[in-house]
């Protein structure tokens, strides 16, 4: 039986004591008792927990049905209002309808009559801006006469006099900085071939020298210094050669083509500064002209406006004051005349509601004369009666079953979700409980382990473990 639970059950406490008791043959009865004391402590915990658990359970079971019920109660008065509005709904409507085409009606009705006022009020306002206009067409004659034909072909020719003469001058002035760039470059060119030149020289008299020595070398112990002198002497015709004169030659034509640019640039600064002298004496000149021109002309203007102004006042001031009179009259009878006939639309609309009032009357009247010819019609005969009896009640029937059908589909689908989500509340509550308890199945086996790591600590060190009685160790059994 130990070898069994020892390969079966390796972690239960069984186990556990007999291989505590197999470490020694007397075991020390502190540590056992201490133990059994621990292990019935945390079953105590254990069974609390349960009942907590089974506790809470109950309590959710009870607040579940608590709110079944209050959901029964509430779809139940929720049918109950929705039946009476049903009921209200097609009156509320009716006069609804009514209300909105009279507000219609009204709106129209009011809007023509601002539209009306509108046209009359600017009618007022043209009539009142045309002396404005007819002053304001005067003033801008004057404007108009101010601008004389030779004053703009003269300042045109001398726009373009000027922007020709500023062209040549940037031309002329591109073509110096091109000429004085190439002779910086050919420049550039006849020192690079100078120092090449005075290079070769070097060289060729250091290879002369080194033959003088090789030739007599006493000489060149003897008189080094004087050597040296030689070496420097004054040489004119190393540095001669055809390129050097191509180049000076190139430079100094060059240099006679900068002065000639030179000049001509000095030349056309000369010429632009008399024509602008011109430009501006001439341009003086027409200023000073058209300003006389001006003022003649408006010295003839305002006589002649005067003149108008003399004869209009004498000839129309009382016409003109007596047809505005008459218009603003004229205008005066049109809003009366349309407010009487805004008047009289609001008498035929008061009379139009209540004709349409009698006619709603005669109409239900005439619904219930026709209703009652048809009972006549089916009581005439009284199976046909019986007949469409039982064809009502069998629509009615069926209206209720499909009613109830829909009714009962709805609060289907919604106890099913209710329930869903309550199983999932359960379900991750139950896990969260399992959860727990793992956990604490965890901890008690680290207590475990703990304790048999102590055990075995007691066992190496050489301390005597009692081994309990037989009855002690079957009385609590662990699994």
């Amino acid at each position: 039986m130990e070898g069994i639970l020892k390969r079966r059950y390796p972690n239960s406490l069984p186990a556990l004591i007999l291989a505590a008791s197999a470490a020694g043959d007397t075991v020390d009865r502190n540590t056992v008792e201490f133990m059994e004391k621990r292990i019935k402590k945390l079953e105590a915990d254990l069974e609390g927990k349960d009942e907590e658990a089974k506790k809470s359970l109950r309590t959710m079971e009870q607040q579940f049905q608590k709110m079944k019920i209050q959901y029964e109660q509430r779809l139940e008065e929720q049918e109950q209002l929705l039946a009476c509005k049903l009921k209200e709904a097609p009156q509320n409507q009716r006069d609804k309808s009514r209300v909105k085409a009279l507000e219609k009606e009204l709106d129209d009705i009011k809007e023509a009559h601002q539209i009306t006022v509108r046209n009359l009020e600017a009618e007022i306002d043209t009539l009142k801006h045309q002396n404005a206009e007819l002053e304001l067409k005067k003033n801008d004659k004057d404007d108009k006469d101010f601008q004389s034909i030779e004053f703009q072909v003269e300042q045109a020719h001398a726009k373009a006099k000027l922007v020709r003469l500023n062209e040549e001058l940037a031309a002329k002035g591109r073509e110096i900085q091109d000429l004085s760039k190439t002779v910086e470059r050919l420049q550039k060119e006849r020192r690079m071939m100078l120092s090449k030149q005075n290079s070769k020289g070097r060289e060729d008299m250091a290879a002369k020298r080194v033959k003088k020595d090789v030739l007599h070398p006493g000489k060149g112990n003897v008189n080094s210094f004087p050597g040296t002198l030689n070496s420097k002497l004054y040489q004119p015709h190393t540095f001669t050669d055809s390129h050097v004169s191509e180049v000076l030659q190139e430079n100094s034509r060059l240099k006679n083509e900068l002065e000639k640019l030179i000049v001509e640039r000095n030349e056309l600064k000369m010429k632009s500064e008399v024509a602008m002298n011109q430009f501006e004496n001439s341009i003086k000149r027409v200023k000073e002209d058209t300003a006389a021109h001006i003022t003649s002309l408006k010295a003839s203007h305002q006589r002649e406006v005067e003149k108008l102004l003399c004869q209009n006042a004498v000839e129309n001031s009382s016409s003109k004051v007596a047809e505005l009179n008459r218009k603003i009259a004229t205008q005066e009878i049109l809003i009366k005349h349309f407010q009487n006939q805004v008047k009289e639309m609001q008498d035929k609309q008061e009379s139009l509601v209540v004709s349409q009032v009698r006619e709603e009357i005669l109409q239900k009247e005439i619904t219930k004369l026709l209703e009652e010819l048809r009972e006549a019609k089916e009581s005439h005969t009284p199976e046909m009666k019986h007949f469409m009896g039982l064809e009502k009640k069998i629509k009615q029937m069926e209206m209720r079953h499909k009613q109830r059908e829909q009714e009962l589909q709805q609060i289907i689908q919604q106890t099913h979700q209710v329930v869903e989500t309550e199983q999932n509340k359960e379900i991750e509550k139950w896990k969260r409980l399992a959860q727990l308890k793992n956990r604490e199945l965890d901890k008690f086996r680290t207590e475990l382990d703990s304790i048999l790591d102590v055990l075995r600590e007691l066992h190496r060190q050489g301390v005597v473990v009692p081994v309990p009685f037989a009855d002690e160790v079957n009385a609590p059994e662990y699994y």
